[in-house]
């Protein structure tokens, strides 16, 4: 938010600021501008004023109006915000209108910064106006795109983060407003929360009725569908929910038959549920098809342990270790399994290993102290 808040700073160039003279003051309808509060105005406007000869006193009020709409878009926290704010709604009742039809019109002109300055002043006078915070969140992804057109992306994904934000603040107050949830679909795809997106998707579509856009979402929901259940899978996989990830995976699988990815998860599922055999079938062909990682030789270690292969189990260790000699998983559960064949010397050393690289881990400190503890005894 801070370099959203910054981008808009840097245009106060735009905006200069008027004085009334000492002890006048400015009457709209029933209220009372006093001396003490500076008129802003387009800085632009107030030039071409000068040049036409007049002074303060006869600067059109409708300038000023303008002026306090684009520092309230452009100051967030400015210090006279409540006494423009009350200006505002005393010259016209039916500001906000003005404030979105000039806005569109600047976007209508090309002229995006000023539009997105106009929606932006919108929302800090109502931050209930649901059709100001979308048009802004617009404006926001628009900005968005052109940073990382310029690859400035530290600097865009601050625009697309509170865009979102603004989305989604819409919903709160406006729940049966379809255009957010139509924007948001694509802002959760974007940051591959294709959960999220088939979510909002699906309720956007329950409320809009133009046809050509149901439609784009109904192709979008359907090009989704393989990245959702993936999500779904490793949510049920993280929450222990093994034959539920299994389904998932399983579906994946049929489709997706080279992506050793997929296999690893699905045998991940299957030693969940306690079905060594066939997870290390699914890791020995993940590995097949080019699955190098260190994960799937630990687990796959793990489960060929599990079955009492264990000459084998540390043979897949040895493999896995040779990738990373630093990952002290691997290490601590090749000690276990030279443990298990009678090899202490090894399975000190390798246990030994595991807790300097990383001494917080509790079953490895228990079983380092344990084995000491056995040293001692003999």
């Amino acid at each position: 938010m801070d370099t959203v808040n910054q981008y808009f700073l840097r245009k106060a160039q735009k905006v200069s600021f008027i004085e009334l003279k000492k002890g006048s003051h400015i009457k709209i309808k029933d209220y009372i501008v006093k001396d003490d509060v500076p008129l802003p105005i387009v800085t632009d406007t107030l030039i071409k004023e000068i040049k036409n000869g007049r002074n303060h006193e006869e600067i059109n009020m409708s300038h000023v109006l303008e002026g306090i709409i684009y520092i309230l878009g452009i100051d967030w926290d400015f210090k006279y915000k409540e006494e423009y704010k009350s200006i505002l709604y005393n010259y016209n009742s039916k500001i906000e209108e003005y404030i979105l039809y000039r806005g569109f019109k600047h976007i209508q002109n090309k002229n995006q910064e000023d539009g997105a300055i106009f929606f932006r002043a919108l929302t800090n006078i109502n931050n209930e106006n649901a059709e100001g915070i979308f048009n802004y969140a617009l404006c926001l992804e628009n900005i968005f795109q052109d940073f990382m057109k310029k690859g400035k992306e530290e600097n865009a994904k601050e625009f697309l983060i509170e865009s979102t934000n603004q989305l989604e603040t819409i919903l709160d107050i406006s729940p049966d407003f379809p255009l957010a949830y139509y924007k948001l679909g694509y802002h959760y795809k974007y940051y591959e929360q294709f959960l999220k997106a088939k979510l909002i998707w699906e309720r956007y579509i329950r409320q809009d009725k133009d046809q050509e856009r149901l439609q784009e979402v109904r192709n979008e929901l359907e090009l989704i569908t393989d990245d959702v259940d993936f999500e779904q899978g490793l949510n049920h996989l993280t929450y222990g929910e093994y034959e539920l990830a299994l389904e998932k995976f399983l579906r994946l699988v049929s489709k997706h038959q080279k992506w050793w990815n997929i296999l690893y998860l699905t045998g991940l599922a299957y030693k969940g549920m306690g079905e060594y055999e066939k997870a290390i079938d699914y890791f020995y062909e993940a590995l097949e098809l080019g699955g190098k990682d260190i994960n799937v030789y630990n687990e796959l270690g793990i489960c060929l342990f599990g079955i009492g292969d264990i000459n084998e189990a540390i043979k897949i260790f040895n493999e896995g270790i040779n990738l990373d000699h630093n990952d002290y998983k691997i290490i601590f559960n090749r000690g276990i399994a030279y443990l298990k064949l009678g090899l202490f010397e090894e399975a000190i050393e390798d246990i030994n290993r595991a807790y300097k690289l990383n001494p917080n881990d509790m079953v490895v400190k228990k079983q380092m102290e344990q084995l000491k503890k056995f040293e001692e005894d003999i």
